[in-house]
């Protein structure tokens, strides 16, 4: 998690050391998921309009490729500085509610492509954007954490502005039902989770069918029994089906044997085929294989703070390559790995630098799928959660290694 105001006025810098100027402000793309495609650099003789696809990361430094494309403004684009920062934000009923005080970006890394994008997910609302853009955020911090005082981080999701406001120079609060068609599957799916089972089927209803299968597929493995069980067979397959197999293998698997099956008949030929593949492997359980060595962190809890339970908890560990940050509920929602933690600032909390794009498995996911996972992700390990998202174990590299090796001997 990025914020505007931690990247504003950063040096510019291409690949091989030139610096071009400093970050002024970005351009994104005014739709459902605001792409960043610009960005704005002050230069000695001018301002440059710069594509984010010459855009290598941001860091100490805004990194750029050295043969980078310069461009313009298109129809639909928006500035993040001018457009968003210090907006006051109104409701409906245009009553001025609170003011836009930092923009909150989201990173995404395309680990086939190695293709970097980052995305606006949010505006900051409370007093922490302001004493972020002053730059004494961390000093405020500890400050009144000495005498047992505590912030709490105000945020306003994307899918909770009206992008057609936005146009005409305005932040608007969405209403409710329109509002959840824009949040990222895996926020609407915590939202909806909050709920009960009919609000659920009623959100859904609202959305388009792709959209629809990607928040079905967040959801913890208790509502998405629930809807399979309730639904007519054929509005269950058809769902299915548009899934990941290993995510509808998972789904089958929590249903009575009778409801499976019955889903699984009905399925195309093809689908029907490659998830009685998958179902046949369930006889290799991955229980047995469960390492109970890992490690949590609160999204609260700073940067010094896991540093030093991390010392005192896991000298006994053999095995620790990555950070699993948990809520209230000791639900996961969120990763990091140790070389991130050392290269933030001690009084950084968890949850600006942790990624929440997890990849996970469920006890009863049958150890091959497992294997496919953790190769096509390059992951070190793989967090195994209960229904309730919870974890029981992990499953790292090395736990599996024998049958990478017995796959590589055939």
């Amino acid at each position: 998690m990025l914020y505007f105001s931690e990247l504003e006025n950063k040096k510019v810098v291409t690949t091989d050391g030139i610096i071009i100027g400093r970050l002024d402000d970005l351009i994104f793309l005014l739709s459902g998921k605001p792409r960043l495609t610009k960005l704005v650099v002050h230069t000695q003789t001018g301002t440059l309009i710069i594509s984010t696809e010459s855009l290598q990361k941001f860091n100490k430094v805004v990194r750029i490729s050295k043969y980078f494309v310069q461009t313009d403004l298109e129809e639909n684009e928006l500035y993040v500085k001018r457009n968003l920062m210090d907006k006051q934000i109104i409701d409906i009923s245009g009553n001025k509610i609170v003011r836009a005080n930092d923009v909150i970006l989201q990173e995404q890394i395309n680990l086939d492509s190695s293709s970097y994008e980052c995305f606006v997910s949010g505006v900051d609302i409370g007093p922490l954007g302001i004493l972020r853009r002053l730059r004494i955020e961390n000093l405020v911090l500890k400050t009144l954490r000495l005498v047992g005082i505590s912030i709490v981080s105000q945020f306003l999701s994307w899918g909770d502005i009206q992008p057609l406001d936005l146009m005409r120079g305005s932040i608007t609060v969405r209403k409710e039902e329109a509002k959840l068609q824009n949040m990222r599957p895996e926020d609407l799916a915590d939202h909806l989770e909050k709920t009960n089972e009919q609000n659920i089927k009623r959100f859904l209803n609202l959305l388009d069918n792709e959209f629809a299968v990607k928040v079905i597929s967040s959801l913890n493995l208790n509502y998405q029994r629930d809807l399979f069980r309730t639904w007519k067979p054929e509005k269950s397959v058809a769902i299915l089906e548009k899934m990941e197999s290993d995510t509808a293998v998972d789904i089958l698997l929590s249903l009575s044997k009778k409801r499976r099956m019955e889903l699984v008949h009905i399925m195309d030929p093809a689908h029907k085929q490659a998830i009685l593949n998958l179902l046949s492997l369930t006889k290799t359980p991955i229980g047995g294989r469960l390492s109970s060595e890992f490690f949590t962190a609160s999204p609260t809890e700073t940067v010094r703070s896991v540093t030093k339970r991390m010392r005192h908890e896991t000298g006994e560990f053999v095995f620790l390559a990555t950070v699993y940050v948990v809520n209230q509920k000791k639900q996961l929602i969120g990763v990091f790995n140790p070389h991130e933690l050392i290269l933030q600032d001690e009084d950084t909390p968890v949850y600006k630098f942790m990624t929440q794009n997890i990849v996970s498995a469920q006890l009863k996911t049958p150890l091959e799928v497992v294997v496919k996972k953790i190769l096509k992700y390059r992951l070190p390990g793989i967090p195994v959660l209960d229904n309730n998202k919870q974890i029981v174990g992990i499953i790292t590299f090395d736990g599996i290694a024998d049958l990478i090796e017995s796959q590589f001997n055939k």
